[in-house]
Parts: structure tokens; C-alpha cells; sequence
């Protein structure tokens, strides 16, 4: 197995949420996130995005993150996840779509 599982309970801890409060962000199943913090499973690259749209960080940047380090801080807030109105530029004059 990889070090996935520790890759994601540092993010998760970095950011103050339980498992059980990242399943309900991400729409995944509680013992799913349970399941790969324990190196259990590996999720699918859909189930990891699900995931991973809970933080403002992208695969590349999560697989970045050296194993069982904590995220630097100064790269992530602890707002929700991205959507349309959290990521648009107010300057562009354009909002999210209704």
C-alpha cells in the first residue's frame, strides 16, 4: 500500500475536521475515509477528488505532501469546498452561473 492513507489524515487534521466531518463535505462514506486513512483501501482517482475538493489543494499538490508532514498552513485556509463562487475573480465580472 502507499502512504496515501497519512498523506490524507494530515490534510484532514491540518484543517481541523474529523473523518466524520470530511465525509460529509466530500459526499464519501465515513468508513470509506476511515478505511484509506488506514491504508486499507485505495480510493478511486473520482473518490479522491471528492475528497480532495473539501481542501484548496489539487492532486498534484496533495501528492506533494511528503507522508505524515503537515500541509504548510500559508498554502490552505479553512474555508469549504471550491465552488464556483469561492474560486471566480470578482474583478472578471463574472459570478457562478445560477
Amino acid at each position: 500500500m502507499s502512504d496515501l492513507g497519512k498523506r490524507l489524515q494530515s490534510l484532514r487534521e491540518t484543517h481541523g475536521l474529523s473523518q466524520r466531518a470530511l465525509a460529509r463535505r466530500s459526499g464519501i462514506s465515513n468508513a470509506l475515509i476511515s478505511l484509506i486513512e488506514k491504508d486499507k483501501t485505495s480510493p478511486s482517482i473520482a473518490s479522491l477528488e471528492k475528497i480532495l475538493d473539501s481542501f484548496p489543494i489539487g492532486l498534484a499538490d496533495f501528492f506533494a505532501i511528503p507522508a505524515g508532514s503537515r500541509p504548510p498552513s500559508s498554502r490552505m485556509d479553512h474555508g469549504g469546498p471550491r465552488t464556483a463562487a469561492t474560486t471566480s475573480d470578482p474583478r472578471d465580472g463574472a459570478g457562478p452561473e445560477v
